[in-house]
C-alpha cells in the first residue's frame, strides 16, 4: 500500500513566552499572560477549521505545550520538536507520517525552516510569530505545499 501523504501541514508556534532568566532551564518557560490570550485565540480558531482527525505533534517545553493546553488534550509530545532540533529529522517525520492532517506546534528557528523547505524555498527561513499557525497544503498534483492559510492571534477576536 503506498503511503498518503500528509496533505494538511499546520504548524502553529508557541504563544508568547517568558524570557529566560540565569540559571532557568530553557525547557521550563511558561507562557505569559498574553501567551495565554494568544493561545486561547489561535485554539478558537483552530476548533472552527482544523480538519477532523488532524494528528497532533509538540514539543515537550512547557511553553509549547501550555500553548497547546488551550486547544485540548488530544496530543503527543515528540523530542524531534524541541527547540533547537535540526529540520531534517522533522522533515523526516513528514515523510514517514501515515496521517492526512498534521499539527506540530514548537519554535523558531526549525518551524520557520521547515514552513520554507515545505514551500519549495530551500536553504531559506520564514519567521514565524509567536502564537501564529501558518496552514500549509499539499496540491494533488504533489509538491511543494501551497500557503493555504496563516493566522495571527493579533487578528483573531474571540
Amino acid at each position: 500500500m503506498m503511503q498518503q501523504p500528509v496533505r494538511n501541514l499546520i504548524l502553529w508556534r508557541h504563544a508568547d513566552a517568558e524570557v529566560l532568566v540565569h540559571g532557568q532551564a530553557d525547557m521550563a518557560r511558561k507562557l505569559t499572560a498574553k501567551g495565554h490570550k494568544q493561545a486561547k485565540q489561535m485554539a478558537a480558531w483552530l476548533k472552527k477549521y482544523l480538519p477532523k482527525h488532524t494528528f497532533i505533534m509538540t514539543s515537550p517545553a512547557l511553553r509549547a505545550r501550555e500553548t497547546l493546553a488551550h486547544w485540548g488534550n488530544d496530543w503527543q509530545e515528540d523530542s524531534r520538536l524541541s527547540p533547537d532540533r535540526a529540520v531534517a529529522p522533522i522533515q523526516q517525520l513528514l515523510l514517514q507520517s501515515p496521517y492526512e492532517s498534521l499539527m506540530l506546534v514548537g519554535h523558531q528557528p526549525w518551524i520557520g525552516e521547515l514552513a520554507a523547505s515545505q514551500l519549495g524555498m530551500e536553504d531559506a527561513q520564514l519567521s514565524i510569530k509567536k502564537g501564529a499557525v501558518w496552514w500549509l497544503r499539499l496540491p494533488k498534483s504533489g509538491g511543494p505545499y501551497k500557503l493555504y492559510s496563516v493566522q495571527s492571534p493579533d487578528l483573531i477576536s474571540v
